[in-house]
């Protein structure tokens, strides 16, 4: 068919249009990069140990690798002995290098590798992780191992305003260092004790007697009423490593049952991966999933959940997918519900969730190293289907403050980049742009966890 005339200059400038646009964005991506980085984050999920802790510690570059990059690493093949030689701190470095770096050379360019790449070559100002450079770099990881280490990086590097710390190696509440973090707890071994001596311990740590359902949840009342007075601003849940997270609706009466068989020591636990997907205390789970939620509704207190990719290697990824929560979100309309990690790979439905249910939120903590470019992807997608106001851009989710600070590098670039590309196509303004990356990185979270940093 010929083209007309009307649609051959209409394609012309519908072209010209395009590459104008195409031209102009690296320019008003730097600019629109540049203001980003001073907005002061609000980071909605992080693993950072205790700074003391930390500078009294031996750290050197495969610790750093051991958080995350290492994972990719034993994607790419490494195992057996050479596995074990890389973790083993007493090993000499260039023995460790030697079985890591085969493997590297495939991981290196994942969003686990270049977050590694970038906090070397940033903070210790490293170019190259090679064998002839480790000792350097391993040199400087251990001057800079000193008090004063988190306000450097956390702060003036970083420019986080506080970050929400969950403290899974704390049993008891502990309040973190409020220069640098807000709380939040995980009640999972209340909602999910598989024997008779995880009771004990319960026991041991609320001083809660539990020979049945009532104990049970006195126990977990008790823990969680001292976790808001140390200033607890979220709940979280990983149940999601350890099973699938669709919680039915589960009569107090088979639950009690459920946890009577656990006391007598029947329906014994598989071993294996066979545990994340057999789980014969299931009734009692599922109802204390729900108590614990109800906690969570009658103290206004937002709640944090695993959802989507899990750390590490191998498990039920299905286990994971944001859908199986809804009941959930119909259930306790008045609670906050905050999807970890964009749910990745189930982007998608994440974002039909949070459109729909005005209780649920889209959070891109750990995303954007375990993509960057479907992080891109996803963002695109979620202010295109989700209000703005829903979505939080940043978690470092990281045990090392020189990788959180590296993702939040990432993060700050793959945002401007993703609404430079917003404004090129005409859905928004610049101004309204850095409005959005605003709302992303400080004001949205910072509406749902309650502490101003301005």
């Amino acid at each position: 068919m010929p083209i007309g005339r009307r649609t051959f200059f209409g394609s012309v400038s519908a072209l010209a249009a395009t590459q104008a646009a195409s031209s102009a964005a690296p320019e008003l991506e730097a600019e629109l990069l540049e203001a980003i980085d001073e907005i002061p984050l609000v980071n909605t999920h992080e693993h950072i140990i205790p700074e003391e802790e930390r500078t009294s510690s031996r750290i050197d570059f495969f610790t750093l690798a051991g958080h995350y990059a290492i994972s990719d690493v034993i994607s790419a093949g490494l195992s057996g002995d050479d596995l074990a030689v890389v973790r083993n701190p007493g090993a000499p470095a260039g023995q460790r290098w030697r079985a890591f770096e085969p493997f590297w050379k495939s991981a290196r360019v994942t969003g686990y590798g270049r977050a590694l790449r970038i906090a070397i070559q940033d903070i210790y100002s490293v170019d190259q992780i090679s064998g002839a450079t480790l000792p350097e770099i391993n040199r400087r990881i251990e001057a800079a191992n000193r008090p004063g280490l988190y306000e450097e990086i956390l702060v003036r590097r970083s420019n986080i305003a506080y970050s929400v710390l969950d403290d899974y190696w704390n049993a008891a509440p502990v309040r973190p260092d409020p220069r640098f973090f807000v709380c939040a707890r995980k009640f999972d071994r209340f909602v999910a004790p598989q024997s008779a001596a995880d009771i004990r311990n319960l026991e041991e740590l609320t001083d809660v007697s539990i020979t049945g359902l009532a104990g049970l949840k006195r126990a977990m009342e008790t823990s969680f009423q001292q976790s808001l007075e140390i200033g607890m601003v979220a709940v979280k849940s990983t149940l999601a490593y350890n099973r699938e997270i669709h919680y039915a609706e589960v009569t107090e009466r088979d639950a009690e049952s459920s946890l009577q068989s656990l006391l007598r020591g029947s329906g014994t636990r598989p071993a294996g991966f066979r545990s994340r997907v057999e789980r014969p205390f299931r009734p009692l789970e599922d109802h204390m999933f729900h108590h614990l939620i109800g906690l969570a509704a009658a103290h206004g207190v937002p709640v944090q959940i695993h959802t989507g990719l899990h750390a590490g290697n191998g498990n039920f990824i299905e286990n994971s997918k944001p859908t199986h929560l809804t009941n959930l979100f119909f259930l306790f309309p008045q609670v906050k519900f905050d999807l970890f990690h964009m749910s990745y790979p189930y982007q998608g439905e994440a974002a039909a969730i949070a459109k729909v249910f005005p209780n649920v939120y889209i959070d891109l903590c750990w995303a954007h190293i375990i993509s960057p470019s479907a992080s891109r992807r996803a963002l695109h997608e979620f202010l295109d289907t989700v209000p703005s106001n829903k979505i939080f851009g940043y978690g470092g989710d990281y045990r090392y403050p020189e990788l959180s600070y590296a993702h939040a590098k990432m993060a700050r670039r793959n945002i401007s980049q993703v609404l430079a590309e917003k404004v090129s196509e005409g859905a928004c303004s610049e101004e309204e742009a850095l409005e959005l990356g605003r709302k992303l990185l400080h004001d949205n979270p910072d509406a749902l966890f309650g502490r101003s940093s301005d």
